[in-house]
């Protein structure tokens, strides 16, 4: 199960996300070359809060295949938390900008007074960016991109009347929620009322806990690529055949074309779902209504499809397809297989390791005993600043490539299943300025492998299908950390977050000192917690450990600590010990220019795929 099924709820509206831009070219982390003026337009922006803003429930599925618009629950919001800060949208590294994280985030079904029901989102990332859904060129207005993740969700202990919650709720016997959500027509404009906000249609439906939490068990459709980007008028989209409701789910929230940012989707002629015989010949099976009126808001991009009972076996062992006025402009890979990571965002402290797990699927099923080639790939990450404007060139990333270890081959087991552990070494600081080195990491069926090279990559892979992993540097401080040790890692924060300002003046002693017991508070919180700081969880654990001693007995050199009042020591000493207790849990680690539309420009070509080495 998942949101792509019979059992779901649709819904609309907008989004908030308060992004820092600073931050975005890599060469404003260094500390002697910084231009304050970059901060003149960021000082009332750039708090990372993420929010839906008047989200409303436009349509539901029931259990049976059939939909309603008249279900209790339609016109009721999506809302996130009521009483506590909102969650946080991150980025993992400037120079790997396009799996920007939602952190601390809460997803509700209220009326404005009860809750029916209400949890945490996982954290996970935005995925399958398409720079042009727009139809023209310009800045992330023109982009779309989609977030999936599982709720782990709370019921309201209230009667309803409300058919689909009850089947709903039936359905989540692990107490689990799949959400899908889009976003597009992103405002960046600071002149603009409506800057920071941008559309959102999405999905909710019930999860397990042996499911994949942010991609879809079932059928994976792929246009050609030009320059790792759609090559036709169409996206990336998934799509379900459930023989139970004799249907296919079809997901094109994240494919279709807009004739405006955030506006209508565009009229690119006449589109059909079907399957693929073995000469690659077209079948058709139903058309896609995505011209009729409203269908966007209301379905959030989903169509289910009736099949007959001759259709389902079709469809079953048949790549599926789309076909644009009689072209096939979309269709399943070689023989229907497909291998996809979970998890694909990490960030390791040096000697640490994470364990990865990849399923295979063949039309939608577990893919036994085949094998997987991992390796070295760095052409999704972004070099985050341009060498031709004489500011410096941007440093380089992903070396050295001994700082991560994994294996280059490993075999799925009957269940399709395979995990295997990536692990982190200091890489020694390569980047001078900024902490730790981001690497890139893809895997690719075997099978496939051969195939997809003698087109010159143009078919039969997803860019965004791999993984990025930030390993920290090394940090040794003091036993004592005083002001001047740790000095350039405040004045970092102080230069690309300078919405902070109007709290705390980062650059200076004085002012860090006054706010100590606030800020001990808050980089001893969880990492997952909103109020978390840095927001950005870029702060290595060494580093965060040495500021909450520093704040526990600060000094601004070598010489004595200033004396802070009984009360703040004790305290500083409760922080630290919680914030010791926090640094051992890593979300699932074991221990041992100002665009995200620039960033995909500029990400490695494709052409840089080293291979296996």
């Amino acid at each position: 199960m998942s949101y792509l099924g019979p059992i779901r709820l649709h819904f609309s509206g907008k989004f908030q996300a308060d992004v820092s831009t600073i931050n975005n070219d890599v060469r404003h982390y260094d500390n002697d070359t910084f231009d304050p003026a970059l901060q003149g337009k960021q000082k009332n922006s750039g708090s990372s809060a993420f929010r839906f803003v008047d989200c409303r429930v436009t349509m539901v599925g029931y259990a049976d295949g059939s939909t309603s618009r008249r279900d209790p629950v339609v016109g009721l919001s999506i809302g996130d938390a009521p009483a506590r800060v909102s969650g946080k949208i991150v980025d993992l590294d400037p120079q790997q900008q396009l799996v920007s994280e939602l952190w601390g985030l809460i997803v509700r079904l209220t009326d404005g007074t009860r809750d029916f029901f209400a949890g945490p989102y996982t954290v996970s990332p935005f995925t399958d960016m398409w720079w042009l859904r727009a139809q023209q060129q310009g800045a992330d207005m023109s982009a779309t991109a989609f977030y999936q993740s599982v709720i782990s969700v709370v019921w309201g202990d209230h009667p309803t009347r409300s058919r689909f919650l009850r089947e709903l709720r039936a359905a989540s016997r692990d107490h689990l929620l799949s959400i899908k959500f889009n976003v597009d027509g992103y405002n960046m404009d600071m002149t603009s009322a409506n800057c920071t906000m941008g559309r959102i249609a999405g999905t909710i439906g019930p999860a397990t806990a042996d499911e994949p939490s942010r991609f879809v068990i079932g059928r994976q459709l792929f246009p050609e690529l030009k320059h790792t980007q759609p090559a036709a008028k169409m996206n990336f989209m998934p799509a379900v055949v459930d023989p139970g409701t004799k249907r296919i789910y079809a997901d094109f929230g994240n494919a279709l074309p807009t004739a405006t940012p955030g506006g209508p989707l565009a009229n690119i002629g006449r589109l059909q779902i079907g399957w693929l015989d073995r000469r690659s010949k077209f079948h058709p099976l139903a058309a896609v209504s995505y011209l009729r009126k409203d269908w966007y808001p209301q379905t959030a991009g989903i169509q289910a499809f009736r099949l007959t009972s001759r259709e389902l076996a079709a469809v079953r062992a048949k790549r599926l397809a789309i076909a644009q006025n009689g072209t096939t402009i979309l269709r399943e890979n070689d023989e229907g297989m497909y291998a996809r990571a979970d998890q694909f965002v990490y960030r390791l402290q040096p000697g640490e390791s994470a364990s990865v797990e990849l399923r295979a699927t063949q039309y939608g099923q577990p893919l036994a005993n085949t094998r997987i080639f991992v390796f070295h790939d760095s052409s999704g990450l972004q070099p985050a600043g341009n060498p031709q404007d004489g500011n410096g060139t941007p440093p380089r990333f992903g070396i050295p490539k001994r700082a991560m270890r994994f294996p280059r081959t490993v075999r799925t087991d009957h269940r399709g299943r395979v995990t295997f552990t990536i692990k982190g070494t200091d890489p020694g600081n390569p980047r001078g300025y900024i902490d730790g080195q981001v690497y890139g990491i893809r895997y690719i069926l075997a099978d496939l492998y051969d195939r997809i090279g003698k087109r010159r990559w143009t078919f039969g892979w997803n860019p965004s299908d791999f993984l990025s992993v930030l390993v920290f540097d090394t940090y040794e401080a003091p036993a004592r950390p005083a002001w001047t040790d740790l000095k350039a890692i405040f004045q970092q924060y102080d230069n690309l977050y300078p919405v902070m300002g109007h709290i705390i003046d980062l650059s200076r002693y004085e002012s860090v000192v006054a706010h100590a017991r606030l800020l001990a508070f808050a980089f001893a919180l969880p990492r997952h917690d909103p109020n978390h700081m840095p927001v950005t969880r870029d702060l290595s654990n060494g580093k965060r450990d040495a500021i909450l001693r520093f704040l526990a007995r600060p000094k601004r050199g070598r010489g004595r600590a200033a004396a802070l009042p009984a009360a703040v020591t004790d305290a500083m000493d409760t922080a630290i010990a919680l914030a010791r207790h926090v640094l051992a849990d890593a979300e699932g680690i074991t221990p041992a220019s100002g665009s995200k539309t620039y960033a995909v420009h500029t990400r490695g070509q494709v052409e840089e795929l080293a291979g296996i080495d």
